[in-house]
């Protein structure tokens, strides 16, 4: 008897990787329940196609026999969205201490911390409502060092600042130079209290939170020259490097068919 039922809690979450990996690859707009319409369709033309090699075999032989040929064995019975969910979780709790390996090896000197609400609102069942801000916090390359969730924008900061100390002091790496914030540049909150064992680190505001400011005279984002305000300030800010600008017109000139020079006017600023 128990033998039988860890077999049946075993093929319970049996899965071939290959559509577990189809689950990885999940982005926006491709959800669990997409996958599994796919896989649904996927299964479909199969057993279609295996259906017809079964009649084109089975009735010459009941031909022959003169008896019926056998119906079509049933299609299996295939797994719903809430199940495919369930095995990729299982998936990535095996994979968690990779995950926590890559996440803890992640380093900068140019850090950003940013707050939105946006993750939040994302959260459904149990956990829905629990939160209200999400905080992350990136370097240079775009990497995601850590990422936590509070109930207020300033409240499990201070933990999150102490982690990252410890990660770079355990690491033996030099702490960052700069770290730039969406807000409270100049507050003690962020100064003395999350860079308060990095005191040499330059804490400076964002430079698209900076533009957000200056065009609060706009009003809204929809006001008729609100895209060609923040074009002009970003122009006046900003300044393309001259050499990385050459190759980019000597990249792009092959592809669009013209020359480096004709190829500088297709490319935005």
């Amino acid at each position: 008897m128990v033998r039988v039922v860890l077999y049946c809690v075993t093929c319970r979450y049996a899965c071939n990787m290959k559509v577990v990996r189809l689950v990885r690859e999940r982005s926006i707009g491709n959800s669990v329940t997409q996958t599994c319409t796919k896989l649904h369709e996927q299964h479909e033309e199969k057993w279609l196609e295996r259906g017809v090699q079964y009649m084109n075999t089975c009735v010459p032989f009941a031909e022959q026999s003169g008896c019926a040929p056998s119906p079509l064995p049933q299609p299996p019975v295939l797994p719903q969205p809430r199940w495919l969910m369930s095995v990729y979780l299982r998936d990535l709790m095996s994979r968690m201490d990779d995950v926590k390996a890559k996440l803890t090896s992640t380093f900068g000197s140019i850090l950003k911390m940013d707050s939105t609400k946006k993750l939040t609102r994302k959260l459904v069942g149990k956990v829905a409502e629990t939160a209200q801000w999400a905080t992350d916090v990136g370097n240079e390359y775009g990497a995601v060092l850590t990422c936590v969730m509070t109930t207020a924008k300033v409240a499990g900061l201070r933990r999150m600042a102490s982690g990252l100390v410890n990660r770079y002091k355990d690491a033996g790496v030099p702490p960052p130079s700069v770290l730039y914030v969406d807000r409270d540049c100049c507050s003690r909150v962020v100064t003395g209290s999350l860079c308060r064992e990095w005191p040499d680190v330059a804490v400076r505001l964002d430079i698209w939170h900076l533009m957000r400011r200056l065009s609060q005279a706009l009003k809204t984002e929809s006001h008729q020259l609100y895209g060609v305000f923040m074009s002009k300030l970003s122009s006046c800010i900003f300044e393309w490097d001259a050499a990385d600008y050459q190759q980019l017109c000597a990249a792009k000139a092959p592809t669009a068919g013209v020359s480096p020079s004709e190829a500088a006017k297709l490319i935005s600023r």
